[in-house]
């Protein structure tokens, strides 16, 4: 269980990773790892798949079991709950992009941050509106305690096992 959860959280700490390029600034078809005589290129980006999908499955677990929701909320729940993550996901990684080394420092990158941050705090209240709308308030705070006790796990066993693999 702790191979999986570093390797869950290494996924976690680097979303996208499994496709080449998509915070390095480059186009994909550029990168190094995108070359079309790279005959494993396809299978690390399969077993960089599989973990991510672990990744979710952990943490839908973690999640359910610390809601302890009935059987309508849970029908009611997830698919709002994965919207949720989707769009944070995605914000996340825009802001990953506009601090990476291609793009330009100054006001323009500033001021952008300014807005990512922006859209992702707008994400995370419209989000806490739909979920007050399936759950009572108890049950939406856990929601985010959930989710940061979760990572929090993640990086607590990606510390320990990167400090294992120094020694």
């Amino acid at each position: 269980m702790k191979y999986l959860l570093s390797i869950l959280l290494f996924m976690m700490v680097l979303p996208g990773m499994g496709q080449a390029g998509t915070f390095s600034g480059r186009p994909k078809q550029d990168h190094p790892n995108n070359k079309p005589n790279n005959k494993f290129n396809g299978q690390k980006q399969a077993r960089m798949a599989d973990r991510l999908t672990r990744l979710k499955m952990a943490k839908t677990a973690f999640i359910t079991k610390q809601l302890d929701l009935t059987s309508v909320q849970n029908e009611k729940f997830w698919p709002v709950f994965n919207q949720y993550q989707d769009e944070l996901l995605k914000a996340q990684i825009e802001k990953r992009l506009n601090n990476s080394s291609d793009q330009a420092n100054g006001t323009d990158q500033l001021l952008k941050e300014a807005a990512i941050e922006q859209k992702i705090l707008d994400i995370r209240k419209h989000y806490l509106v739909e979920f007050q709308k399936m759950l009572p308030p108890e049950k939406v705070s856990m929601i985010y305690k959930s989710e940061k006790q979760f990572n929090d796990e993640l990086i607590k066993r990606f510390k320990e096992g990167k400090e294992e693999a120094n020694n």
